[in-house]
This record gives structure tokens, sequence and C-alpha cells, in this order.
């Protein structure tokens, strides 16, 4: 996940007349960018959010637009992002679109002064990423990726019980994958998955879920090494599936996994790192599991 408001800098009071409680606070006001299928899922999510609403949306034509509005209840609808973009009722916009204009329209947003929500792949390219942080750092505006699966209560719990109580011990190495058949919903090779211009390919639509898992159990850190094996296909020029490994550098050593036979106290320390191994893929189906080995308890 890729934030300006990640770190573990204290939050400032709240100013005069603002609410403490964010319960207490208006309804933040959204704009989406986009009005497809994972714009649809989002505003359904909204709707349980009683401190946000959706208040315009747009998309590539008002008809479009015009009928996602309808659905939704939402009083205000354009035919153009730049338009929406002009709206001083929209707090923060959230990009559902197709993800190969993720810095483009990320940009156009930060620069109208609204805060941003991308859903992943956050971009394209690292350098892009950069970019749409920095410009976000400067500006003062809120920039996230859309990783909703960091957010599951079951896996904050198990990021809280790993890393903070480690109750486990020291996290080693972890497997994560996520596969799915997307001939069940996508028509090939027409579909945006399976075209590269857009951004098509399992490695921006399916890898960055065990891509974040992974990460999330070794606190964030970056990975010092990659990888990746995977196939192509020849017709469409798209990534189908791949597994991939990641190296984690050490960072103070590990203590071995203890028995009856020894202890923490009389026990040196290894030369301690992790491994991540991922598998993602557009194929078929797989059990979409997160496991983690650890080595002292």
């Amino acid at each position: 996940m890729t934030s300006t408001l990640c770190d573990s800098s204290p939050l400032p009071p709240p100013r005069d007349g603002l609410a403490s409680d964010l319960l207490d606070c208006p309804p933040l006001r959204w704009g989406l960018i986009g009005c497809g299928r994972v714009s649809n899922d989002f505003a359904l999510a909204l709707r349980h959010v009683t401190t946000a609403k959706v208040v315009a949306c747009a998309a590539r034509s008002s008809e479009s637009a015009a009928k996602f509005a309808e659905k939704f209840d939402i009083p205000s609808y354009y035919g153009s992002y730049e338009e929406l973009l002009k709206d001083e009722n929209v707090d923060i916009v959230y990009v559902g679109n197709v993800h190969a204009f993720r810095r483009q329209i990320g940009e156009m947003c930060l620069n109208a002064d609204k805060h941003v929500l991308l859903e992943k792949p956050f971009s394209c390219k690292v350098v892009d990423a950069e970019y749409l942080v920095e410009l976000a750092r400067s500006k003062g505006l809120f920039c996230m990726e859309g990783m909703w699966t960091r957010f599951f209560p079951a896996v904050e719990q198990a990021r809280r019980l790993v890393l903070e109580e480690k109750v486990i011990g020291e996290v080693v190495s972890v497997t994560t994958d996520f596969n799915f058949n997307a001939s069940d919903s996508e028509q090939y090779p027409d579909s945006f998955v399976y075209t590269h211009s857009v951004g098509g390919g399992s490695i921006l639509l399916v890898a960055p879920y065990p891509v974040a898992a992974a990460t999330l159990f070794f606190g964030g850190k970056m990975p010092s090494d990659v990888k990746c094996v995977g196939q192509l296909d020849s017709n469409t020029g798209v990534d189908l599936q791949g597994v991939a490994v990641l190296n984690f550098d050490s960072d103070g050593g590990i203590a071995p996994a203890l028995d009856e036979s020894n202890s923490i106290e009389n026990t040196p320390k290894l030369p301690g790192c992790g491994v991540a191994s991922l598998s993602f893929g557009l194929l078929g189906e797989s059990s979409e599991e997160t496991g983690e080995w650890y080595c002292s308890s």
C-alpha cells in the first residue's frame, strides 16, 4: 500500500470547530471516476459507511454516468473527469477505471486539490508511483492505494498478533497465492484483462494481492531481491500466470526454533532474514491463502 499518511508521526490535535471523533464529523463527500464494475462494488461498500457519501460520479460518456448515478442515487454526474474535479462538493476522489491511466488521472485529482484513493495497482510504473506520492506530499493531500484486503478485520487481527504480539515468534517465510479463472467472466481476447495497452495481465491485475500479503507480515519492508518466472500469451502479449520469490535482508538476526533442549537465553542468534513465495495468475482457481513460517515462539 502506498500512502502519504502512513508514517508513525502523532496526529495533530483537532482544529477549533472540528470534531475529535470521526463519527461526529459530517460525511466525507466522495466523487467516483469510472462507472464500471469496480466502482460499482466501491459504491455498494460505501453505503455501509456512515461517515461517507457519494455525491458525484464521472464516466467517459454522460449516458454511462447518468445510469450509474440513477442506480446509486448520486446527485451529480458528469461526462468528463475534468468536470467532476471542478465540483466543490467533492472532498475525495476514488479512481476505479482501467489502471493504465493511474498517473494521469491521479495527477489531475491532486492538481485539482482533491484527496485521492487509487484502485490497485497504484500505478503501472515505479516512477509514476513515486511522482504521485511526492506530488501529494507537496500539496498536503491524502493519496493511497485501494488495497482493500489490508483493511479486513481478520487481516488486521492477524497482523496485530504476528507483528505486535509475536504469538508465533519471528516470521522467516511467507507463502501466499491468488489465482482465478478469468475466462469465467472475461471474453478472450477482447477483455481489458487481456489487453496489454491498458495494463492487462496477471502481474498488474492479480499479483498486487499476494505482494501486499507478503510485505504485510514483514512489516512493510521492501524486498532486497525479486525473482519471477511466468508465462506470456503469444497472441495478446499479456502475462497469464507467474511465481515470484522475494528476499528480505537481515535486520539484526533472529533466534532459531526452540525446543526442550535449549532456551532463548543461551541460544545464539542466526543471521536473520526472510523469504516470500507468491503465486498469481488468470488461468485457474487456487485456495487464495496466506501462511507464515516462524523460527521461534
